[in-house]
């Protein structure tokens, strides 16, 4: 991902002559204030310019958001070219700086990029055609309403055409419009279709950088050795053979800060990464490990079954729960668990970082570029103005690149050494030191009615909480109920919530309690639907009067053949949820094959609204359910106190041969767009397991499964 280097900004400022600028300014009222500008200077533009059409013709969208794979490095400059009427393939696509004071916030997180910025994209790009369609109107001597702006040009009602780059400076001088009309959704024409995305061949052709490739002058390499044993301190060390090793620098204690506690290591810097990581094979270190090697699977376990006989804080209350749960004769009751995750994006940690006297400089892949200054600017206190961010393509985040830690210990061997240094994580660091997707224990409480209706539902969570880990407030937070559907027309429902901390630490991980909370709530409403012998779709319908719920459900019935008999030896289950404001059904198809159960078939149907792209959100969605599938079959383990599994050989991915056909279907949608890089991993593991009980009527509600063990 290439900012725009500031000779290649004089270059086209030359070529040119000059540029008209959109974008945004904070007004006195708080809100964002459209202005324009006309430069031949690009670089000194201080408002966040999303918008630049030079006199040449050239027309440059910025995307300001970081791109982990997501797609936002075209989508949101898809959204500008919509309203600005210019074709997507014929313009430069460029990433925007760093800048709180610009952008506002540019941490791409929780799969709001397009939910925050639809509206303000479609409305700067209508602004700009419509100051260009005044000043055509203007030079013709005509009324705008004669003027039709499409292909980067204006046309008039007598024929005549002005390219936007020829209108240049006699837009420059027309007053921005705040409101300007938007098009109807039935006239667009690039949001909505399937547009290849500029990225990819960068990505295939070497071309695209990402952090881990940086590289600057001056800097050496870094590998830190940590207890594995998260919260062990050093007692001792001794570097004596790690400074034989060639090319070997420095031995250095260093520290990171994960949610509040301090993680200590030793790193070996060097002139090369391969010195670094010999000179750390070599060190002697002597660890206090605090006792926290007794802590197990088996420990954590035992401690959450006996916390889940505890009230619990409420997190969501409907009608009077706990008195008709105590008060009912049957009680259907089931305990559900699921076990830590590891993010381990293709491209492990890493991090560049230069502290100066009075400034400093990052470069790295990061979800939160203004997030990282800031954290230097008051841990050096260096002014945030002084330090500069270099954030490149990601290789994958799933959330554990929204974090500053591997950037604090960049920070501090660089402070302590006096020149640039660059962390880089093994995969075994990536995989063992976290954080990591909660362990949680999941206890379902229902009363069915002699309607045969679910008059009474407890979900009561086990975990501990990402924002929540240390101190001695034991309060359950809201955080812990993500993912259970208080949608269900349930007269009494309550969800429950009782908080654990551990030394083991925790942090988001893709679509963050979803990925555990729906694996048992729709596990258990599937129980419930068998327990009064109705079909599992239509159960769900008649307890959901949410139009977006009944249509996905509806879509994926459809889709899926639900309806139609099904051949001997295979099975079907459902599970629907919402997530980022997308709502999401999947039904999973598995069959018997030669003594083993596999999954043939996986249909989804999906409403986020309006689809700027449908391939990138196709491709996020099977993105999601294949991480969402590895989730399903691998998990971390905790033995003496430590993640057991130190690389892809026992926690293994997904293999090509394990993957199911994967079909998405999009509702067609004008509400507003909301976020779907997340929403298909929930329902993996819930539709599985159904479809699972529906072959073989064993019900899994333990994490992973062994489909090798089923049958």
């Amino acid at each position: 991902m290439r900012n725009i280097p500031r000779r290649k900004f004089i270059q086209l400022s030359s070529a040119s002559g000059a540029f008209l600028i959109v974008g945004c300014i904070p007004s006195t009222e708080g809100k964002e204030k459209l202005i324009s500008k006309i430069t031949s200077n690009l670089p000194s533009i201080d408002l966040n310019q999303f918008i630049s059409i030079g006199k040449d013709g050239s027309i440059i969208l910025f995307n300001h958001r970081p791109e982990m794979g997501q797609g936002t490095y075209q989508s949101i400059p898809m959204i500008l070219a919509e309203e600005l009427e210019v074709d997507i393939d014929l313009v430069e696509i460029r990433q925007s700086q760093a800048s709180r004071e610009l952008y506002g916030s540019q941490m791409v997180v929780g799969s709001r990029s397009i939910q925050t910025e639809f509206d303000k994209m479609r409305t700067m790009g209508a602004a700009v055609r419509e100051m260009l369609k005044l000043a055509a109107a203007n030079r013709w001597e005509v009324d705008v309403s004669n003027c039709t702006a499409s292909n980067a040009s204006i046309t008039g009602n007598n024929g005549q055409v002005l390219t936007y780059g020829e209108l240049v400076e006699d837009a420059s001088k027309i007053k921005v419009p705040q409101n300007p009309p938007l098009k109807d959704p039935s006239e667009f024409k690039v949001i909505g279709k399937p547009i290849h995305r500029r990225d990819i061949p960068l990505k295939t052709n070497g071309e695209a950088q990402f952090g881990i490739d940086i590289s600057v002058p001056g800097m050496l390499y870094a590998s830190v050795e940590r207890s594995p044993v998260f919260l062990g301190k050093i007692k001792s060390f001794n570097e004596s053979e790690a400074l034989k090793v060639q090319g070997v620098k420095q031995v250095i204690a260093t520290s990171r800060t994960v949610y509040g506690r301090s993680r200590f290591g030793v790193a070996v810097l060097a002139e090369s990464y391969w010195a670094a990581v010999q000179g750390r094979k070599v060190l002697l270190i002597d660890w206090d490990n605090q006792n926290l090697e007794e802590v197990s699977d088996l420990t954590i376990e035992n401690e959450s079954l006996a916390a889940s006989n505890s009230k619990g804080d409420e997190l969501f209350g409907r009608g009077n729960t706990d008195e008709i749960l105590d008060d009912s004769k049957e009680v259907i009751e089931a305990t559900y668990q699921t076990p830590y995750q590891a993010h381990v994006p293709m491209e492990p940690m890493n991090a560049i970082v230069s502290i100066k006297e009075n400034s400093a400089e990052f470069w790295g892949s990061t979800q939160n570029p203004n997030g990282v200054r800031s954290f230097i600017a008051k841990k050096y206190g260096i002014s945030e103005e002084n330090i500069s961010i270099n954030y490149t393509f990601m290789g994958g985040g799933f959330g554990r690149r929204s974090m500053t830690d591997v950037v604090e210990e960049a920070a501090d061997l660089s402070k302590q050494s006096g020149v640039p240094v660059k962390v880089i994580w093994s995969r075994e660091d990536d995989q063992t030191q976290g954080p990591f997707r909660a362990c949680s224990l999941n206890v379902c409480r229902a009363v069915i009615n002699k309607e045969r209706k679910v008059q009474a539902l407890e979900h009561k969570v086990v975990a501990q909480e990402i924002r929540n880990q240390t101190g001695e407030n034991m309060k359950a937070g809201r955080q812990l109920m993500g993912g259970i559907n208080t949608d269900y027309i349930i007269p009494h429902l309550s969800v429950k919530g009782v908080l654990r901390k551990r030394h083991i630490p925790i942090s988001y991980w893709r679509s963050v309690y979803h990925s555990t909370n729906v694996f048992a709530h729709e596990s258990f409403i599937d129980e419930l639907a068998h327990r009064v012998e109705k079909d599992p779709i239509t159960f769900r319908l008649e307890m959901l009067d949410q139009p977006r719920y009944r249509r996905v459900l509806e879509e994926v019935a459809v889709r899926s053949n639900w309806a139609a008999p099904k051949p001997g030896k295979v099975g079907k289950g459902v599970a629907t949820a919402e997530r980022s404001g997308a709502y999401f059904a999947m039904v999973v198809e598995v069959q018997e094959i030669r003594g083993r159960i596999v999954i043939s078939r996986i249909t989804t149907a999906l409403d986020l609204g309006i689809c700027i792209n449908p391939d990138t959100v196709k491709a996020q969605t099977e993105g999601s359910i294949i991480m969402g599938l590895g989730a399903v079959y691998s998990g971390l383990t905790i033995k003496n106190g430590a993640v057991n599994e130190q690389n892809f050989h026992t926690y293994p991915m997904l293999r090509m041969d394990q993957c199911p056909q994967i079909e998405t279907f999009i509702i067609k949608s004008n509400a507003p767009p909301d976020g779907a890089g997340e929403s298909g991993l929930p329902t993996v593991a819930p539709a599985l397991a159904n479809a699972i009980f529906d072959l073989t009527g064993k019900r899994i509600r333990k994490l992973p499964i062994d489909m090798d063990g089923i049958i």
